[in-house]
């Protein structure tokens, strides 16, 4: 996929890849149907797909920084606090 920038004073670049026959037919067909041309059909789909590919990653990334931060808490758990070990006696008292 080629990349190549217009130029300095215009902030577009253009966009080149390569498909098959039947899939360009395709795009341009969709395009068509909505009086389009294929890039100005494509590039709203493109963005959304793109917009919804970094979402996911950057889901899968939390995701895996929270596993790591749950598991090296259950693993090395802090003291407790003052105010959690007078409560713990609370409840201990209430138990018995």
């Amino acid at each position: 996929m080629a990349v190549s920038k217009k130029n300095s004073n215009n902030e577009t670049e253009r966009l080149a890849m390569r498909l098959p026959a039947e899939l360009k037919e395709r795009f341009e067909k969709a395009a068509a149907l909505r009086g389009e041309t294929v890039s100005g059909w494509a590039k709203p789909i493109l963005a959304e797909a793109a917009a919804r590919q970094l979402r996911e990653h950057e889901f899968v990334d939390m995701a895996k920084a929270d596993r790591v931060a749950f598991v090296e808490a259950v693993l090395s758990p802090p003291a407790p606090t003052k105010a959690a070990m007078a409560a713990a006696k609370k409840i201990v008292c209430r138990a018995a």
